[in-house]
């Protein structure tokens, strides 16, 4: 991925705000929740001193107990209100839920001040993100739409991630002796999130996919251990930077076939007793390629074995048929 180049950090009264916050940046977390509780825990034994925290949630009696507790083990002080937290950080993460991220956005901008970060680290849509870094931005803000992709309970504020946005490379130097490393990409802020949200297509469907499958399997008698096995076995001898292209490749070649065989499966998985949700939209998607009748226009693709060749063909195609949508 090409680094992302910071357009906001060359102005020198920037620079010499990033020196300042450099030395050791107060680190701020709205929402202290997993991720602000890893993270925090992680800055501190790598040498960040001051850590504030603002939870909606601290003064309830059950949530709040959660919160004090997790704050008081991650050597982490709790502020009353968003004001206070904005007032005390340099470097301010927004860890909420993806609902709430626009309006904490929006009211930090009442509250912040040229040369702060703005990193917001939630499970967002990519536009979230955008409307985000343009309010804070106007504010003289530099914003980091930053993406995590593992959970945070092993590598803290170590663990991969993501960084697009105009803050996105002077925070990469801040917080490099601290730990925290995100790779960049270029295209400004919601790239990263657009990434992840892409890379999600995958994690949340295979998620749901393997359930249907253990389900089926459960509902037959056998063992999903012996099924792992054959799951894996038709890529088990590729590389991974492969797979996806054997995969497409097979699904647009094969559709009509495919499509087909599904019918079947389904059929059995219903009388199994359990609904064919994945599969069934599996078929879907399948017959939707196979309807454009590609198998003989895809040869010379097929035999490049590249994914790209295979989506270029697709998208002219689509342009011949006239069709808008896929």
């Amino acid at each position: 991925m090409s680094p992302e180049r910071s357009h906001g950090s060359g102005h020198p009264d920037l620079v010499a705000e990033n020196d300042m916050i450099s030395k050791n940046p107060r680190i701020g977390f709205v929402g202290f929740g997993e991720v602000a509780y890893h993270f925090s825990k992680g800055l501190k034994e790598d040498g960040i001193e001051e850590i504030f925290a603002f939870d909606k949630n601290s003064k309830d009696t059950a949530k709040g107990e959660i919160v004090r507790r997790r704050a008081r083990d991650a050597d982490v002080r709790l502020v009353p209100g968003l004001r206070q937290l904005v007032g005390r950080s340099d470097v301010i993460f927004s860890a909420v839920w993806g609902s709430a991220a626009l309006k904490v956005a929006r009211r930090t901008v009442s509250y912040a001040k040229p040369g702060q970060f703005y990193c917001d680290i939630n499970n967002t849509a990519p536009s979230v993100k955008t409307q985000g870094a343009e309010m804070l931005n106007a504010k003289g803000v530099q914003y980091v739409d930053l993406a995590l992709f593992e959970a945070p309970d092993r590598d803290k504020q170590r663990s991969f991630m993501l960084a697009s946005g105009d803050g996105a490379r002077p925070l990469k130097r801040i917080m490099a002796p601290y730990g925290m490393k995100p790779e960049l990409v270029a295209g400004g802020s919601g790239r990263a999130t657009t990434i992840k949200t892409l890379a999600n297509i995958y994690y949340k469907g295979i998620q749901a996919l393997c359930l249907e499958l253990v389900l089926s399997a459960w509902k037959v008698g056998i063992d999903p251990q012996l099924l792992a096995p054959l799951v894996v076995k038709p890529v088990e001898a590729l590389p991974k930077a492969d797979e996806m292209a054997f995969w497409i490749i097979r699904g647009i070649v094969h559709a009509e076939r495919k499509t087909a065989e599904l019918e079947s499966i389904i059929r059995a998985v219903r009388e199994w007793g359990v609904t064919p949700i994945m599969l069934d939209a599996t078929r879907k998607r399948l017959k939707s390629v196979s309807d454009f009748g590609l198998k003989s226009t895809l040869e010379s693709a097929v035999r490049k074995g590249s994914d790209k060749a295979l989506l270029k063909a697709i998208g002219e195609a689509q342009k011949q048929r006239g069709v808008k949508t896929l």
